[in-house]
């Protein structure tokens, strides 16, 4: 086999095929250290020869794309949360709102702010005080941590996302403000964003194709992408 068209046979992932075979052969000559494209199970890699003078497994295999088809929670989900659930510094589910308690797994009233938090305290006299909780990002918060309300509660949802579950996720409980946990016996719980009246101008709302958007992000498996 000439060296042309051993390059053909690589490129086109002839006798490279999935990620673990191999190029083999007596005229597959090449020398040590050199490199040729090949392709892997679903994207292209790069084999490599060996000490033996022929290329070996094709290996150095990018991983794929997530599924563009997918809801995607960085892009989609995340600003949703920004401007629906007041993340900011002083917002409803901003940090400063946030609490972790140790003694209670370290729930506490639900940041959904995009960053990595729950080791300190954010505002009042323990501002800046070590709550003993680990810093967690605003994904593993709704994935990890379960609901505080529902405390004492164990027949409601114990998480606000669980993947594939939208009934079971107490986060789209809140949205559509039906099973919901009280807080305690005086304080029922409310839906959220809470609703606007006369009395209550709230400046956060979140539209029906948002809400209809985490809930197919749920559906196809809450992924962190």
């Amino acid at each position: 086999m000439t060296r042309t068209l051993l390059s053909l046979v690589l490129v086109l992932g002839i006798g490279c095929g999935t990620d673990s075979s191999t190029m083999g052969g007596d005229d597959a000559v090449c020398s040590p250290g050199e490199t040729m494209p090949c392709q892997c199970t679903s994207t292209m890699g790069m084999a490599i020869c060996g000490t033996d003078g022929t290329f070996g497994t094709c290996g150095q295999c990018a991983i794929p794309d997530p599924d563009p088809l997918k809801v995607n929670f960085q892009a989609q989900i995340v600003p949703i949360f920004e401007k629906s659930c007041g993340t900011g510094g002083t917002g409803c589910h901003g940090r400063d709102a946030y609490g972790a308690n140790k003694n209670m797994e370290c729930r506490g009233w639900l940041t959904l702010e995009n960053a990595a938090l729950g080791s300190k305290f954010y505002s009042g006299p323990q501002n800046g005080a070590n709550t003993g909780c680990p810093d967690m990002t605003a994904y593993q918060r709704i994935m990890q941590l379960k609901v505080w309300q529902c405390l004492n509660a164990p027949s409601y949802p114990a998480y606000y996302v669980k993947p594939g579950d939208p009934s079971k996720s107490y986060i789209m409980n809140k949205l559509n403000g039906v099973n919901m946990c009280k807080e305690n016996a005086t304080s029922p719980s409310e839906q959220m964003p809470p609703m606007q009246d006369a009395d209550n101008p709230n400046p956060y709302v979140i539209s029906a194709a948002d809400k209809a958007l985490i809930q197919q992000w749920i559906v196809e498996g809450a992924l962190d992408n």
